[in-house]
């Protein structure tokens, strides 16, 4: 494994990410933009999308390099994201979704409806670490059910069961002081490829303000 630390722009936050790949997915021919820039040291930014509106996604979309399609704090449904990404496939920002939980059936659909990015919110030790790896890849290194799904057209020009592996983004959010104190045990899970601070809970969840010494304070007092 080679772990890159990298300053990016992600959802108009400047943090920092742990990025862990396999050698060969850093040599491969990615069609996960955002995962290929992360990759060769680039930054990337993002848009999000929190309610149904094809026209607002479309419009968007093309001038970012991926969509963070909000699921833990909206009431959209799998269906409304998927006609959407349908309406302008391809169009430049990478599908990826904030799911609710960690349970096999959300980060399913997620998946199902195309999506190349699974960002997990909340993760405060290393079992949900694990299980948001092991559903969000095929096996043999990981659990998600081949199924059928939406992906199936939305990727039909690529070979996505050979590939998909490669190009899906784990991300994982840390956003309370329990998580900063596990933070380095999550980053170490196996599948895990993107490790980032959720500013706004974190601030809320230790009282602390969302200035470079409050969360240094933070970190401080995690490990």
């Amino acid at each position: 494994m080679k772990v890159r630390i990298i300053t990016s722009i992600l959802s108009s936050t400047l943090i920092s990410l742990i990025v862990s790949s396999p050698l060969y997915a850093q040599e491969a021919d990615l069609y996960n933009t955002a995962k290929a820039k992360l990759l060769s040291g680039e930054r990337i930014f993002s848009h999000t999308i929190g309610s149904f509106d094809i026209e607002r996604y479309c419009a968007e979309a093309p001038h970012y390099d991926f969509t963070w399609f909000e699921m833990q704090h909206s009431t959209m449904s799998w269906g409304e994201i998927e006609r959407m990404i349908n309406s302008c496939p391809h169009i430049g920002a990478t599908p990826m979704i904030r799911v609710p939980d960690e349970l096999e059936s959300s980060i399913q659909k997620a998946t199902d409806v195309g999506a190349l990015g699974i960002i997990m919110p909340t993760t405060e030790n290393v079992d949900k670490a694990i299980q948001t790896a092991r559903f969000s890849r095929f096996p043999p290194v990981a659990r998600r059910s081949a199924g059928g799904g939406n992906w199936r057209t939305l990727w039909a020009d690529v070979n996505y069961r050979e590939t998909y592996n490669d190009n899906v983004l784990v991300v994982v959010m840390i956003e309370t002081p329990r998580g900063v104190a596990e933070a380095y045990d999550i980053a170490r899970v196996d599948g895990v490829d993107v490790v980032i601070m959720g500013n706004n809970d974190l601030s809320m969840f230790s009282g602390l303000p969302q200035t470079r010494s409050g969360v240094s304070k933070i970190t401080r007092t995690g490990s």
